[in-house]
């Protein structure tokens, strides 16, 4: 490296431990109110790492966050880094797309200048020093690195962000010794909580999930939800109920809500999109140029679908079937999509076609306002609905085990099969007052414990007391 180089970089450390903060400030303030963001749980979590940390002085001491882009790592580590009470030399935020594409260096040059400036290397350090890399996969070599400062020094403490969780597991050495958090699209509590500051006991949350999904029958159900529509119904009282069209437009991503006009949330949705396409599904796997051009087309026909068939796909985008399961397999690890498998025995669910979800339905809706022709909102509002249902089991089931999503691909049957053990629970959206038939129809199917209707209706128990219909104000809150 010559001189300049090294300068240039010693340069970024300085002004690093020097303006960090100001600059992390605006990740953290409503810029309409003034008022700084309130913390979501994953952020609390991520701090209890590092307040372990510093009491006990013990592992975890190196913590991943994954996620979708957009869905507010950076303002985790901004929030994070900007409470911590430590001498500012004693804390370094990298953003590692800056350090590569702007300064041309790597990781590894800015961690030797930071040991220059601070006057002491991570071996000899007496006292801890606080690392946070914010999306370190935009750097090949960053495993080898963060795992050589990890072994160097105790007395190092790292968080580091990555746009998908598979991104941040490259081997077996670095999921030892690092403790993975994920970060999912923000659900409608935690909507709320940011853009106005409004808070659900969390304890009724934790209860309404127990009811839907741990309860024996659906009389149990039905009964459960009755004694708790005082406390949801209070919470509404609060809330304008267009919110959840906003909610289910854009609101998945907390990035939108800095801006004031829609159709720059929708711009600002689609370079979002360029980039996880162009960039991180290009990492997780090597697609030539012409595949990777395609891969937002595909997202768009999936986007106006509700189960994908693969050979129309190929025929449509002279693509091997082979290669499209590949793109899509992909989208799926970067999370982007969330694939629901057909119920059934597992030849049935490979020889069936797959429906697939965006994890945030702020991508389907720029689909149908930025790209595709100008599609009056009510008819795809139902689709929206089914993304953000889907978000809330996939955050709900992804870490259980011996829980499976599935869907019924018989025709006019039921969006999800929740699998939970020997239990079975059937689950349709009935956007405008349907989807009793389709429950109906998996039922006779399928042995069923109970079956949940989330619809805009009230809530009621069929005649049979074998459904549920559960308002989406109270799935909601989940």
């Amino acid at each position: 490296m010559d001189a300049q180089t090294h300068e240039k970089i010693v340069s970024y450390v300085r002004n690093q431990l020097a303006q960090a903060k100001e600059r992390l400030s605006a990740y953290t303030m409503d810029d309409k109110t003034g008022k700084p963001y309130l913390k979501r749980e994953e952020t609390k979590t991520v701090e209890k790492h590092l307040l372990f940390y510093q009491s006990q002085k013990s592992e975890p001491r190196w913590v991943g966050v994954a996620g979708l882009r957009g869905v507010g790592k950076t303002t985790l580590l901004a929030q994070i880094f900007t409470s911590l009470t430590v001498k500012s030399t004693h804390k370094l935020y990298i953003s590692v797309d800056e350090v590569v594409k702007v300064l041309g260096a790597s990781i590894h040059d800015v961690l030797s200048a930071y040991e220059e400036v601070i006057g002491v290397v991570f071996e000899k350090l007496d006292t801890p020093v606080y690392l946070f890399f914010d999306e370190i996969h935009n750097q090949d070599s960053w495993a080898a690195t963060l795992k050589s400062i990890y072994d160097r020094s105790q007395n190092v403490f790292m968080i580091c962000t990555g746009s998908a969780a598979l991104l941040l597991q490259k081997d077996a050495d670095i999921s030892r010794r690092m403790a993975l958090e994920k970060l999912y699209p923000l659900s409608f509590q935690e909507f709320m909580l940011i853009s106005e500051g409004k808070q659900l006991n969390q304890d009724i949350s934790i209860q309404l999930k127990t009811i839907l999904f741990n309860s024996q029958n659906a009389l149990e159900v039905y009964q459960k939800l009755q004694k708790l529509t005082p406390v949801v119904s209070a919470y509404w009282t609060t809330i304008d109920r267009l919110a959840i069209d906003t909610y289910l437009r854009y609101g998945t991503l907390p990035f939108t809500l800095r801006f004031n006009n829609e159709s720059s949330i929708y711009e600002a949705i689609q370079k979002t999109l360029t980039n996880i396409v162009t960039t991180d599904i290009a990492k997780l796997k090597k697609f030539d140029t012409a595949t990777i051009n395609k891969i937002s087309n595909i997202l768009y026909a999936i986007a106006s679908a509700d189960v994908v068939s693969l050979k129309k796909l190929s025929e449509m985008f002279d693509l091997s079937i082979n290669t499209l399961i590949e793109i899509l397999d992909t989208c799926a690890k970067a999370e982007l999509l969330v694939r629901v498998y057909p119920f059934g025995a597992h030849y049935a669910q490979v020889r069936k076609s797959s429906k697939y979800l965006f994890l945030s339905s702020a991508y389907r809706s720029m689909f149908f306002n930025l790209i595709g022709s100008q599609v009056q909102y009510e008819s795809y509002k139902g689709s929206l609905l089914v993304d953000v249902v889907g978000l809330y089991l996939y955050r709900l089931l992804s870490p259980q085990i011996g829980l499976s999503l599935t869907y019924d691909s018989a025709s006019a049957s039921a969006d999800f099969v929740i699998q939970a053990g020997r239990k079975r629970i059937p689950m349709e959206i009935g956007y405008r007052q349907k989807g009793f038939e389709q429950l109906i129809q998996t039922m006779k199917r399928t042995p069923t414990d109970y079956s949940i209707l989330i619809s805009t209706s009230s809530l009621k128990l069929s005649e049979d007391e074998k459904i549920v219909s559960v308002p989406l104000e109270y799935f909601l809150l989940m």
